[in-house]
């Protein structure tokens, strides 16, 4: 086959794969880079994505929707890049301006696939980078490999040119391995695994690896029934209520945790639980604000592992809502770090958040030696409550 056939047929194959529309302000790849200390390990971070009318979205572990926020808001600290899911495929085989160029034939674990080079310039380019004044366009350039028969990507590579000034790193990449995952009654071709490489100016090196799993399809059904409930004198169930608890602030309240946290496997983003150990009260009132056993939810905003100057582990929680009798009710609690032992680790709290993000959180440090840890379940904690609204 000669090389013209291919490049023509890939270009327009990869394209259908994507099966996007692009949106020049919402779906298009981006890298932020925010910078990082290397006396600790970056902390692991859970999200689920996907691609709806047009964009890019994000959400925390088990969230009832997905966040149309950027994904700068959601993810406050280290590097982060979007793009992976969809919008790099747009970006390459859906704007004009794009250069292609077959490379031949390369052999990939053993399966021979069709090699191809790219060039986004920069007047084409919807790829941004973060920089001193803002978000910047930036040239970028990569490789794509596909197999033979089908046409199918089988990888993605893609890599900055010239970044914009203002930049702290020199240059960035990202490889991405493609496979078809059964989801409802369709086998779609959906990214496994993403690696972010970053060289920054300052001479270290960071690497973020993304692993796409537990993909699912999103499904809603409606029915209507004709009956004549309201004549026979039936009832109807009445639906479960949100209701809500005024909580003031600065009531102390001691929380025990439901499950384990293990460091080797929790990450940013992660629900987790607590129960209440004692009725929360009103000073001098004997009734039960929340009542001893009620459930709070939350989750993990943090889990670092810090190196130097002395080793120890650092668990940031927030919970934001309590379970009483299946009503839902707002619960923000702050629990102050052990000030003495942070001082003995020159511990770091830097959270780069304000308003309710920084201060509806606990802090908790863990010194140890061991390069991982489980925090059992019944840990615990002292807090107290911030004000939330009633009505």
């Amino acid at each position: 086959m000669s090389a013209w056939k291919p490049s023509i047929a890939a270009i327009i194959s990869a394209w259908r794969l994507a099966k996007l529309r692009p949106h020049p302000r919402r779906l298009r790849p981006a890298l932020r880079l925010r910078r990082t200390t290397p006396t600790s390990l970056p902390p692991p971070i859970a999200c689920g994505s996907t691609v709806s009318q047009g964009a890019e979205l994000h959400s925390w572990p088990g969230a009832t929707r997905f966040d149309e926020r950027n994904v700068d808001d959601l993810i406050r600290n280290g590097p982060v890049s979007t793009g992976s899911f969809g919008a790099y495929l747009n970006s390459i085989f859906g704007q004009p301006g794009v250069a292609y160029q077959y490379k031949g034939e390369q052999t990939a674990n053993g399966k021979t696939l069709y090699e191809y080079a790219y060039q986004v310039p920069l007047a084409a380019s919807h790829f941004e980078v973060k920089t001193d004044t803002g978000w910047r366009p930036s040239a970028y350039e990569g490789e794509f490999r596909l197999d033979p028969q089908s046409y199918e990507l089988a990888s993605l590579t893609v890599r900055t040119v010239d970044p914009p000034v203002g930049t702290a790193f020199c240059q960035a990449g990202a490889t991405l391995d493609y496979q078809r995952v059964h989801i409802g009654d369709s086998d779609l071709l959906l990214p496994r695994q993403a690696e972010l490489q970053i060289e920054l100016k300052n001479g270290p090196e960071t690497r973020n690896v993304t692993t796409f799993a537990n993909c699912r399809e999103y499904q809603a059904e409606s029915e209507i029934v004709f009956d004549d409930s309201a004549s026979t004198g039936a009832a109807a169930p009445q639906a479960a209520g949100r209701g809500r608890i005024a909580l003031p602030i600065g009531l102390p309240v001691t929380l025990a945790l439901t499950s384990p946290i293990d460091t080797a496997a929790a990450a940013a983003g992660d629900p987790v639980e607590a129960k209440v150990v004692k009725g929360i009260r009103r000073p001098g009132s004997s009734e039960d604000l929340v009542p001893a056993g009620a459930i709070v939810r939350g989750r993990i905003r943090r889990v670092e592992h810090h190196l130097l100057p002395s080793p120890y582990f650092r668990i940031v929680l927030a919970f934001n809502r309590v379970d009483v009798n299946s009503a839902i009710s707002p619960f923000v609690v702050r629990s102050e770090p052990d000030k003495e032992l942070a001082e003995k680790l020159n511990a770091n709290f830097d959270l780069r958040d304000t308003g309710i993000w920084y201060w509806g959180v606990g802090t908790f440090l863990f010194p140890t030696n061991k390069p991982e840890i489980v925090i059992p379940a019944g840990f615990e904690s002292k807090w107290s409550t911030l004000a939330t609204g009633g009505r």
